[in-house]
C-alpha cells in the first residue's frame, strides 16, 4: 500500500479511559452479591445493580470511541447492548418482576461479554493507512471489489465496507487533520501480520492512486 501512496497511522490507546469506570463499575456490584447473600440492605441492589450497568456502559463507549466503526463487530455491538439492556433489567427488578438473582446473572454475563469486546479491541493491531484525498474526489468504485459502497462521496462516516467475517472488515472513510482531508483504510479484526497478509482486499491500488495525481493537476 505504501508504493501507492498510503501511509500507517497511529492509533491513540484509549484503554485507560476504559479500564477507569469499568474499574468502578464492579464495586456496586459486588457489593450487590454480598447483600443478595447476607440479605442486608436488599432494598438498595437495584440501585446499585443499574449504577454498575451505568459505570460499564460509560467504559464500553469510551472503548469503542478509540476507533472508527468498532460497533460493526458482532461481538462489540452485542456486548453494549446487553449492558444497556442491563439497565433496564435492574428497572424491572425493583419493580419486583423479575428477581434479583436474575438481575446478578444478567448484570455479571453483560460484563463478561463487554470486557472480551473491549479486549478484542484493544488486542487489534492497529491497520489504518491513509493518502490525501480532495473532498469533492469521489471514491473509484470500480476499483473496488465486492464491497459495500455506501457512498462514494466524501464524508467522515463509513463511505464504504468490505466484510471478512462478523467480527473482521475493512471500511473506507473520511478524516479531517489540520483542515486536511484525508482518506483512510480502516483495517479491524487483525491481531497479526499473517492475517493481515492472508485477507483479499480486492482493492485496485493503482487506480487510488492514478485518481490523488488526477486531482492534484
Amino acid at each position: 500500500m505504501r508504493k501507492f501512496g498510503w501511509r500507517a497511522v497511529e492509533i491513540e490507546n484509549r484503554a485507560s479511559k476504559a479500564l477507569f469506570p469499568m474499574a468502578w463499575g464492579f464495586l456496586p456490584l459486588a457489593f450487590s452479591w454480598l447483600m443478595w447473600f447476607s440479605g442486608a440492605s436488599s432494598e438498595l441492589i437495584p440501585w446499585f445493580g443499574a449504577l454498575s450497568m451505568i459505570l460499564m456502559l460509560i467504559g464500553g463507549l469510551a472503548g469503542v470511541s478509540s476507533r472508527v466503526g468498532t460497533l460493526n463487530a458482532s461481538k462489540v455491538g452485542i456486548a453494549l447492548v446487553s449492558i444497556c439492556f442491563g439497565v433496564m433489567v435492574w428497572a424491572l427488578v425493583s419493580q419486583n418482576t423479575v428477581s434479583v438473582l436474575f438481575g446478578l446473572l444478567y448484570s455479571s454475563v453483560s460484563i463478561y461479554l463487554l470486557v472480551k469486546a473491549l479486549d478484542f479491541i484493544f488486542k487489534d493491531a492497529g491497520y489504518v493507512f491513509e493518502m490525501e484525498w480532495d473532498a469533492k474526489q469521489k471514491l473509484p468504485v470500480n476499483a473496488l471489489s465486492d464491497w459495500d459502497v455506501k457512498s462514494a462521496r466524501y464524508s467522515q462516516t463509513c463511505m464504504a465496507m468490505k466484510r471478512f467475517d462478523s467480527n473482521q472488515f475493512v471500511q473506507l472513510y473520511g478524516a479531517i487533520k489540520n483542515g486536511v482531508p484525508f482518506l483512510r483504510f480502516d483495517v479491524f479484526g487483525c491481531q497479526t501480520r499473517e492475517q493481515f497478509k492472508s485477507l483479499n482486499f480486492g482493492v485496485d491500488w493503482p487506480d487510488f492512486q492514478s485518481t490523488n495525481i488526477t486531482q492534484e493537476e
